[in-house]
């Protein structure tokens, strides 16, 4: 008979305690008696890797400004009231299953990847939040992550900065809530649809957008597209720079479809080119936007962005797409 196994020993798990907050602080230690007066002056702490599973201790901090809590085992959001000045909260890689008990007056950049998130709530009073991070959390396969709707109603102006990659997410409803958003990162999601994407163009604040790993990006002509109906402000796509030439030229053969000097029923005015791959036969030749590739055309996908300038490279409007 086979002895039972014997579970080995649970190691203590780290507390917060005021020597460690010292240690972690780049700022000369305190005299004696004077620990307590310290920590209430820390505005800056970084406790990142310290195996923590609580933030019981951190209270006696209640200055600080930043603080760095990522790659620990904390599973609850604690001990953080009366935080006024708390403006940057780092928690990535822990174990959190509930967004709870922020210092809503103050909190503007909210870094919470990596976690066991499914749905973003309790947000509603953050009045000052700009920056979310919720990337890659660890659902169950297939699962998307959810925004509650009370969340996307209170922070849809002050919102900039949103990061939900890699969250099975596959629409982009709950996004288009969201109409000051400066710089989105939804790459490495379910987004498969060419009309999801180009709703994403209705955010018209929007600068930066990271798609990447989303089927839809593998769909013909999908970046031109893109670019033909992105809003002004927008100057990266997929981590490509968006040159303003090369989206006046696309913007003009959208309008030029549009007025109808193509034969073609079914075309929308919107798409460039259609699903068998037709496009405009004829030499648009128009000078200054290198249509044609004589003032400066698309650089080619290695280069880094949109509109490398010069004959190398250059792409030319053929059969409705761009070679």
């Amino acid at each position: 008979m086979a002895s039972p196994e014997i579970e080995p020993p649970k190691r203590p798990v780290r507390a917060i305690t005021p020597a460690m907050m010292i240690s972690c602080c780049n700022l000369r230690a305190p005299r004696e008696g004077q620990t307590d007066k310290f920590l209430k002056k820390l505005t800056h702490l970084n406790l990142n890797d310290k195996k923590l599973a609580s933030m019981e201790g951190i209270q006696a901090c209640k200055a600080l400004k930043n603080l760095y809590l990522y790659n620990n085992k904390i599973t609850s959001i604690a001990n953080l009231k009366g935080f006024k000045n708390l403006t940057h909260l780092y928690l990535e890689n822990n174990s959190i299953s509930t967004i709870e008990n922020l210092p809503t007056s103050s909190l503007q950049k909210l870094y919470i990847n990596e976690n066991d998130l499914d749905v973003i709530d309790n947000l509603q009073d953050c009045k000052c939040l700009a920056e979310l991070h919720v990337a890659s959390q660890r659902l169950p396969p297939a699962t998307p992550l959810r925004f509650s709707s009370a969340v996307l109603e209170n922070i849809a102006h002050t919102l900039t900065v949103l990061n939900i990659a890699n969250n099975y997410i596959d629409t982009v409803v709950d996004v288009l809530s969201l109409p000051g958003l400066r710089k989105l990162n939804i790459s490495k999601n379910r987004i498969s649809n060419m009309d999801m994407a180009l709703a994403l163009m209705q955010l018209q604040d929007l600068q930066d957008l990271d798609m990447r790993g989303n089927p839809v990006t593998g769909m013909a002509k999908y970046m031109e597209n893109l670019v033909a109906n992105s809003p002004q402000f927008l100057e990266k796509l997929d981590g490509k720079e968006v040159v303003q030439n090369h989206r006046d030229m696309l913007k003009n053969l959208v309008a030029f479809k549009s007025r109808g000097m193509r034969r073609d029923d079914g075309m929308d005015g919107m798409m460039i080119g259609d699903a068998t791959g037709g496009g405009m036969g004829m030499d648009m030749g128009m000078t200054g936007t290198g249509m044609m590739g004589g003032g400066g055309g698309f650089g080619s996908p290695d280069n880094g962005d949109w509109g490398a300038e010069g004959g190398e490279g250059v792409m030319d409007f053929v059969d409705g797409g761009f070679r």
